[in-house]
């Protein structure tokens, strides 16, 4: 039970971490927050066994780093599809343990576009790691996927009324 807490506790702090990111004004703020952020869940998911969440962290965070130091957007995300191949092929488990691969490709593809199809590929990758948390026992991560899921569909609606106003 107390390591149970624990773990979850590590992915609270991660939580906390990412939120408190978005109130910074700095981007170089925001990106050390994210980092630690970052951390925290990497450290989470090890605990927890879940290999691909791990991974996938991982390799977003160092993804993410490079979409912030150059203007290479499209090409990185091109170049990361074989990454998202191999750590897949490497930590595959079953169906689901591919959820987190499928969920950065969509984000990742998404964000290079407009913001309504950001919105939309961050719902659809946030309903896949939705799942992944619940069944590799991140309940903070499948909390966290939950406000997110809901925030996005908000600001989807939101932005869609204000096109029509």
């Amino acid at each position: 039970m107390i390591w149970q807490i624990f773990v979850q506790g590590l992915g609270l702090i991660a939580w906390i971490l990412l939120v408190i990111s978005y109130w910074k004004e700095d981007i170089n703020k925001i990106l050390l927050f994210q980092l630690f952020s970052g951390l925290f869940y990497a450290v989470h998911y090890f605990l927890l066994g879940a290999t691909e969440g791990l991974l996938i962290i991982v390799f977003e965070l160092m993804r993410d780093f490079s979409y912030y130091k150059t203007n290479w957007d499209k090409y990185i995300f091109a170049g990361s599809i074989p990454i998202y191949i191999i750590m897949g092929i490497f930590s595959f488990d079953g169906l689901i343990s591919l959820f987190p691969s499928f969920a950065s490709v969509i984000d990742g593809f998404t964000l290079v576009f407009q913001k309504r199809i950001a919105i939309i590929g961050a719902i659809i990758s946030c309903s896949l790691w939705l799942v992944y948390d619940f069944i590799s026992g991140s309940y903070v991560g499948f909390a966290t996927e939950i406000i997110m899921i809901i925030s996005n569909y908000l600001a989807f609606v939101f932005d869609d009324k204000e096109k029509v106003n």
